[in-house]
């Protein structure tokens, strides 16, 4: 049971990582300016998924790590209300760590889901983050 509670520590080590958001505050970050928000991660049966807002507020960045099962292919997106954005496909397999950022985006005052959008299944969504870039 260790080596999967490690494998777990290290994989959201990981996805916070490749999110961009383990680093601490920056001068700015503390005296009040726009910060980043997240991330709000969901735990899937092969992996888990993360999604965040970097850059001030400009940018929905998603991190998909998968730790089991078979490849799929799947298509990065985000929601806000009720339109839904997506990237191209991507094929992840087991032991992959995958991202993609949404730049230059207006999120304006929203909460934000982060949706992986799995092919021959559901899409899955992250919990809601509210953009504080606004």
């Amino acid at each position: 049971m260790r080596n999967h509670t490690r494998a777990g520590v290290i994989l959201a080590t990981s996805l916070l990582a490749a999110a961009g958001l383990a680093a601490p505050a920056s001068a700015g970050e503390r005296a009040g300016a726009i910060r980043n928000a997240g991330p709000s991660c969901t735990s899937l049966s092969n992996g888990s998924f993360c999604v965040g807002i970097i850059d001030g507020g400009r940018t929905v960045n998603l991190v998909y790590g998968k730790t089991g099962g078979s490849a799929v292919t799947v298509k990065f997106g985000y929601r806000k209300g009720n339109a839904k954005h997506f990237s191209n496909a991507f094929t992840v397999k087991k032991g992959d760590t995958k991202t993609f950022k949404f730049k230059n985006v207006d999120l304006g005052c929203s909460t934000i889901y982060g949706v992986l959008a799995v092919e021959g299944q559901s899409d899955f969504e992250t919990p809601g983050l509210h953009n504080t870039g606004c």
